[in-house]
């Protein structure tokens, strides 16, 4: 489930206005004459099941797959009649001389919405890649178009470290506001880089799960990250933790091993927090016979976890991490990275070691200077600490490294998709 970061040298693909509705299209003269459309259309729309989640057909074997103008058209009519529970009637007129309006309805329908437009010449070049500014646009446009009283505002003050076009820096504004996008690894937003279908459906279900309230998270733009991590499995430290971490507001991702305390991962999962796959025994002799063995107990723990919160996490934490000695010494552990990148799994190691588990009697002072210490010159952080009973110093290094940090100029961020990864074995 990465996401290709592949440039691309185009420009944008759809023309958008910052104003609240967008008006910018071939084929309408006036901004009259679109409202009046819109209004149409809406009373000719046909009520749908109620739907809760974006479906997308091949999603396991195509999630790297760079997304074109007209499948991102039909995401976002997908993504518009779950928000409206509507479906937009048969559009007849077609101002586009490559689109066909049998096959290609939901292009013609975003466009008679006023969410994308066409090109000068009458074109729309359908399978024409997307970037990622471009799909901001797009986004921007769905969301006025369902939502046209939401306040957008809050990211005016955002400025990014790139040069990014006018038509896209609004769109891009409120979606990296509302954590809706976010910088990529090498510390940019990427407007410009290529979308994957991955990064896309991602967005849009992040939408269909937030609307109406589009809550800014992140009203300042930064390139500095940093990502608490918690592994094993929960104790009555558990709970201290997450208290602090909502006396601070920020977010951690938890790798959880074995049966937990079920009151605790959905405490996790409801207070916005991530919960990964850790394995469900943790046994380096166990996991790291085979890789079938390591399967075989990875799953274990991944249908307990889906048993428990409804859904699995496509995050994993290798225990040892991905160069444990066992597993090296096995032979097994290129094999099971290669399995667990086809399987769509996202494998995160850490370049920051708390020292935690280097016993049970670790001082604080010396875990929170292993922090501080150890994000020096990096921008992007993935923190190891551990949440087992006797780590109660962990627990009172905390609230210290959460202060440290954001001193520092770091943000706090739980993982996603887009995050940095580090990894010791590619």
């Amino acid at each position: 489930m990465r996401l290709s970061l592949a440039v691309m040298i185009s420009s944008l693909l759809f023309s958008v206005a910052a104003q609240p509705i967008f008006s910018a299209q071939a084929g309408n003269d006036s901004s009259s004459s679109y409202h009046e459309n819109v209004v149409l259309i809406e009373e000719e729309t046909k009520q749908m099941p109620k739907k809760s989640v974006l479906e997308v057909q091949d999603f396991a074997k195509r999630q790297e797959y760079h997304l074109d103008r007209a499948e991102a058209c039909r995401y976002i009519m997908d993504t518009y009649e779950i928000l409206t529970e509507k479906q937009i009637d048969f559009i007849t007129d077609n101002p586009f001389s490559d689109i066909d309006t049998n096959s290609q309805q939901f292009v013609l329908q975003a466009y008679s919405l006023g969410i994308v437009s066409g090109k000068e010449d009458g074109s729309f070049s359908p399978s024409e890649g997307l970037s990622r500014g471009d799909f901001a646009i797009m986004l921007y446009g769905l969301i006025q178009t369902v939502y046209p009283e939401a306040d957008l505002s809050g990211g005016e003050n955002i400025v990014f470290e790139e040069h990014i076009a006018n038509t896209a820096l609004v769109p891009l504004q409120f979606a990296y506001s509302r954590g809706l996008m976010d910088i990529q690894s090498n510390g940019m937003i990427g407007a410009d880089d290529t979308i994957s279908l991955s990064e896309a459906v991602n967005i849009l279900n992040t939408v269909i799960k937030t609307a109406p309230d589009f809550t800014v998270k992140y009203p300042q733009y930064t390139c500095k990250r940093a990502f608490l991590t918690f592994d094993d499995g929960t104790s009555q430290n558990t709970e201290k933790i997450l208290d602090i971490l909502k006396q601070y507001d920020v977010k951690a991702t938890f790798f959880v091993t074995g049966d937990c305390d079920e009151t605790l991962l959905k405490r996790m999962q409801q207070e916005g927090h991530v919960v990964g796959n850790h394995t469900n025994s943790h046994k380096y002799d166990v996991l790291y016979a085979s890789s079938d063995a390591f399967w075989e107990d990875f799953n274990r723990q991944q249908e307990y976890l889906e048993n428990v919160l409804g859904t699995a996490s496509v995050f994993m934490r290798f225990p040892g991490g991905s160069n444990n000695s066992v597993g090296m010494r096995n032979g097994v552990m290129k094999e099971i990275t290669e399995q667990a990148n086809e399987n769509g799994y996202i494998y995160v190691d850490w370049n920051v070691d708390s020292g935690d588990a280097k016993g049970n009697g670790v001082s604080k002072d010396t875990i929170v200077y292993n922090v501080l210490s150890g994000v020096a010159g990096k921008n992007q952080a993935v923190i190891l600490m551990h949440q087992t009973k006797p780590k109660t110093t962990t627990v009172e290094a905390l609230p210290q490294i959460i202060e440290g940090l954001q001193a520092q100029g770091y943000e706090i961020r739980p993982m996603t998709a887009n995050s940095y990864m580090p990894r010791f074995i590619k």
